[in-house]
């Protein structure tokens, strides 16, 4: 009989989202913007948000939403941004002061306004705020008596002096590309463009207002280090090979880099690759997917493409709304409270290093 001490099997332990105390309701979304993190609400906006600790300073925006919003707020450091039924409510960074709202009346500005063009996802983009101030809200207008196919956009360029908003220009982009009634898919900022999918079509608009057609595909993107990966194919439900570009910032002079068919892709990957939803992220250069409450590593070479699901331990079951890096060190993950037994939700944070840890496979 042996004397020696029994060597015990290492145990590993599986590190678990940890809930940002910081937050006491569900996020439609977040972004970090020099250096510090903003989050939106269904009611409002978190600015310079904290992952630990008391509560984030809450901007509430509800006197300028009026009711259950079919959109996710924008963030941004210099603006907060709403919209109503004909109205869109601008306001400096910080303030929800009625007095310090401008408030612009869409059937002054367009005669021919019809309404604003909800995104069929809600959970997109729906009113976009660039880092130099620009916003760009799309919405519908008539031609001749009956609703144009194409949405249109108002671009409008600020400046927030004193704690006031003023509009510098004002410009309205009214095209027509489609024969039929179309719907934005998503729409999306880049640092110096807005992309724009609307049903077939990709466009890009800058911040002058010009809009350029960059693919006659449905596609979505995302920026990873200087480039952007583009997933693109003919349609939602299109048996046709799946393409992935790549571009500088720019976004122009898109590179084919993979062609992915049934052999080179399955069907599930391709399915929730090809959903049209802003759903797609970068994490220490790797492309991340969420998908309800799942996240996803996606791999891909010039040969296959494929994705991971990751562990995700500790995030309550709710929906999964974004996914992003903070710094070197930490990945934060915001999610709704709108899925069936729901443990808790808000924000998440976890280490990078543990983060891309797939997710085990129970045994049948």
């Amino acid at each position: 009989m042996s004397c020696e001490p029994k060597e015990e099997p290492v145990v590993e332990v599986s590190e678990k989202w940890e809930i940002a105390g910081s937050f006491k309701e569900g996020l439609s979304h977040a972004k970090e913007i020099n250096g510090a993190l903003f989050a939106s609400s269904r009611s409002g906006v978190y600015a310079d948000a904290k992952t630990q600790g008391s509560a984030s300073d809450f901007n509430d925006l509800s006197l300028f939403i009026q009711g259950e919003i079919p959109y996710r707020l924008p963030l941004s450091e210099k603006l907060m941004v709403a919209i109503n039924t004909a109205e869109v409510s601008i306001l400096p960074a910080g303030s929800t002061r009625q007095d310090d709202a401008l408030v612009l009346n869409m059937r002054e500005i367009d005669p021919k306004f019809t309404g604003f063009h909800f995104l069929h996802y809600y959970l997109c983009e729906q009113i976009s705020i660039n880092a130099n101030g620009n916003i760009l809200v799309p919405y519908r207008s008539a031609k001749d008596g009956i609703q144009k196919n194409t949405p249109d956009f108002l671009l409008l360029k600020t400046l927030v002096n004193d704690g006031k908003v003023t509009i510098l220009e004002q410009k309205l982009i009214k095209e027509e590309h489609f024969l039929g009634i179309a719907t934005i898919r998503i729409m999306k900022n880049f640092p110096d463009f807005t992309r724009v999918t609307i049903d077939g079509k990709t466009f890009d608009i800058d911040s002058e207002g010009n809009l350029e057609l960059r693919f006659e595909k449905f596609s979505k993107s995302v920026q990873v280090g200087n480039e952007i990966i583009t997933f693109a194919q003919l349609g939602p439900l299109d048996s046709n090979d799946f393409e992935v570009y790549k571009s500088d910032l720019s976004g122009e002079n898109n590179e084919l880099i993979g062609s992915y068919g049934s052999v080179e892709i399955s069907t599930l990957d391709k399915f929730l690759l090809t959903q049209m939803a802003d759903d797609i992220y970068s994490v220490d250069g790797v492309i991340i997917l969420r998908h309800l409450d799942r996240i996803y590593r996606v791999t891909m070479n010039s040969q296959k493409i494929a994705l991971i699901e990751l562990e995700n331990d500790g995030m309550g079951n709710g929906y999964i709304t974004s996914v992003l890096q903070l710094d070197d060190e930490t990945v934060f993950a915001t999610t709704l409270c709108d899925r069936g037994e729901i443990i808790s939700c808000g924000g998440f944070t976890k280490s990078i290093e543990n983060f891309f840890k797939p997710k085990a496979i129970k045994p049948i």
